[in-house]
């Protein structure tokens, strides 16, 4: 697969949603047909190991879909807990892309 080049301007929306009592606050990029193709992520405090895990996964979420990995298929390979929610706020974030 081939990794799509996003334009320099794109439309963007943030929101903030908590997991596990810790607050997140994600972005989304999209390209020019409204598929989101880019995904930032940050939360914990400045500095912390959970603040980097979650650049580098959304880094890696990102590569992932702008190289034609659907974002069901991602959220459909996370951990679930129990009643089947999202284990870890990268699951509430794929699920949101899914479920719009």
């Amino acid at each position: 697969m081939t990794r799509q080049r996003l334009p320099n301007r794109r439309f963007n929306e943030t929101f903030e949603f908590q997991h596990a009592g810790v607050n997140f606050t994600a972005s989304y990029g999209r390209d020019d047909g409204g598929k989101i193709k880019e995904l930032f992520l940050s939360g914990g405090k400045a500095g912390s190991v959970i603040e980097a895990m979650m650049s580098d996964a959304s880094t890696s979420i990102s590569i992932a879909l702008q190289s034609g990995v659907k974002p069901h298929e991602l959220a459909h390979s996370m951990v679930r807990n129990p009643d089947g929610q999202p284990a870890s706020p990268l699951g509430v974030v794929l699920d949101d892309m899914v479920m719009g």
